[in-house]
This record gives C-alpha cells, structure tokens and sequence, in this order.
C-alpha cells in the first residue's frame, strides 16, 4: 500500500512539472511572436517603438540630425539666429541635459532627451523617417482619446510620462502604455534648451502662417494637452507609422 501511494505521489509530481514546463514554452512562443519593433533612422539612431490601439508611435523621442534628403541639419550654436528671421534654415539642438535637480546619479548623455528642432527643420517635411510621419494634432487626439476609454480620463499625461526623470512639482509617470514620455522640455525664441525634467513638447503638423504659431502636443503635469506655441520656439518630435 505504502509502495503504491508513493508511486502515485511521483505520477502527481511529474505531471505538475510537464504542465508547468508546457506553460512556460507556450509564455515563450508568445513573446517570440510578439517581438519588440525598433525603427532606424538615417543617422543610424535605433528606436523603440509602441503600438497603442491601432497606432504605432515612437517610444523615444528623434534624435536624427540629417534630412531624408541626405542634407545636414545645422547644430545651433549660441550667437546664432535660431529663427533667421522667420526665413527657412533649419537648426537643431540637444535638449538640456545639467540634471540642475540631481535626479540622476550618472551624467547624461547629449541625445538622452532628443534633440529640439527649429520652425524651419519642423516644417521641411525631410525629417522623419521612411515609413512614418509627424503626427497631426488629430493623431494625438486620437491617442489621448484611447487612453482616456481605457479609464484613465484626466490622468493621460501620467499614464504616458516615463516613470522616472520628472522634477517633483511635475510628478513621475506610470508609464502604463511603454510611450516612455521623457520631460525633453522645448527652446526659448533665441535656441536656448529650457524646461527639460519639467515638460514634455512635441510638434505636430498644425501650422498657422499668419500668426506664426505651431500646435504643440506637451505634458506637464497629469494631461496631455496642446497648446499654441509661437514658432520661434523649438520643440521635440515623436513620429508615427504612417
């Protein structure tokens, strides 16, 4: 009796062991069939990416500075006219990145926010990269709209801010969706890098000539809203796949 209990205590054992062993093959099949999408541009610059309803955006903010074209963009460099009078020469520069709240404990890199582009860079139509775009403000909408459907109304900004890296007043994120949304902060009139560790800016398409002001997608707290910038700032750009 005693023999045939153990045997059946082995049996239990070993069918336990080859169910737990086909659950983790088939944990590994999925995620093999679901891998990690990452986007090249001409620079060479590797990004993430993160699909959100039936969008794809960029998981990390455009770092490239050289046009589809194969022309370079200008870094800025102070004394310069960072809007040549409103004329079309495109400029660039690194977010700032002199961590002046001690948030991090390693200094960053250059690129680490992305880089700020000017009104001309924004407006060439050259910069993102094969297959994606600058998104419409009707593309952000669409994703603060999905986000806010999902339960998370009035709280869109959080859900997309990166979890770490934010200034306290503004607040971490959860980066409940894998966006990663860095505060990259935006430019003064003059091509000055400001606001980085506070506010979130990225351009959309939405242009008025006459009064020179661009509709800005930003974060800054718990929302994601836009605001009508004027287009002597510069701010950062996240692409979507067309």
């Amino acid at each position: 009796i005693k023999y045939t209990f153990m045997k059946k205590i082995i049996q239990l054992i070993f069918i336990s062991f080859l169910v737990f062993t086909f659950s983790r093959c088939n944990d590994d099949e999925t995620s093999i069939e679901q891998p990690q999408e990452f986007l090249t541009d001409i620079d060479g610059n590797v990004y993430k990416t993160v699909t959100i309803g039936n969008q794809t955006w960029m998981a990390e903010n455009l770092k490239v500075t050289t046009f589809k074209d194969g022309m370079s963009i200008t870094q800025f460099a102070f004394g310069e006219n960072w809007n040549q009078d409103n004329q079309t020469f495109p400029f660039y520069t690194w977010a700032a990145t002199s961590d002046l709240n001690n948030i991090y404990d390693q200094e960053l890199p250059e690129d680490f926010y992305g880089a700020l582009y000017n009104e001309a860079t924004i407006a060439s139509g050259k910069i993102a990269p094969e297959g994606w775009r600058i998104p419409t403000l009707q593309d952000w909408m669409e994703l603060k709209n999905f986000i806010s459907n999902e339960g998370n109304s009035g709280n869109v900004g959080t859900t997309l801010k990166s979890s770490n890296g934010w200034i306290s007043f503004s607040g971490n994120g959860s980066d409940l969706f894998e966006f990663n949304g860095l505060p990259n902060g935006y430019t003064n009139n003059f091509g000055g890098a400001t606001g980085s560790e506070s506010i979130a800016t990225w351009a959309t398409t939405e242009i008025d000539h006459v009064n020179r002001i661009r509709k800005v997608a930003n974060i800054y707290k718990t929302t994601l809203d836009f605001a009508d910038n004027s287009s002597l700032l510069g701010s950062g750009i996240r692409c979507i796949k067309e």
